[in-house]
């Protein structure tokens, strides 16, 4: 019984991780703006939609940080150098992971801040700011269990 109980389980944890993985990865980010001041156009991205806490750095493809990607176009889609970025977590998230930095400028285009160090599960949202425009994404932290690793 408990051999069916704990086969189950891991099942429905599959499942769930598909979907939640499926979900963010197939969408294609989408521009948002013009910009209230600059009329610029971004985008917001994660490097992966799932972070998992407490998973050895032995464990392969458990990612235990995520890159949150700003990527900011002029109205003529070329990249901008020297535009303010800024990130904020929702503040029940604030003190339970960490995000740096929390303001940066493009180069290239681009600006980014690393989502790292979880102290607990759940899905945290992120908030970038450009100009006074805003996008938001979302990571999932997931509690890594070495049952879970040995399934795949």
């Amino acid at each position: 019984m408990q051999y069916r109980q704990t086969m189950l389980q891991r099942t429905i944890r599959n499942l769930l991780c598909l979907v939640l993985a499926g979900t963010c990865a197939a969408c294609t980010p989408q521009f948002v703006g013009p910009t209230t001041t600059s009329g610029y156009f971004f985008t917001v991205e994660i490097s992966t939609p799932i972070v998992w806490l407490g998973a050895p750095s032995s464990a392969r493809g458990y990612s235990t940080r995520a890159a949150v990607v700003v990527r900011v176009r002029n109205g003529q889609g070329q990249p901008v150098d020297g535009v303010p970025v800024v990130f904020e977590l929702e503040p029940l998230w604030a003190q339970r992971v960490g995000l740096a930095p929390l303001q940066t400028v493009t180069r290239n285009g681009v600006a980014r801040a690393i989502f790292s160090q979880p102290q607990t599960t759940g899905v945290a949202h992120i908030t970038a700011r450009v100009d006074n425009t805003t996008a938001r994404t979302r990571i999932t932290v997931q509690n890594y269990d070495e049952t879970w690793e040995q399934d795949h």
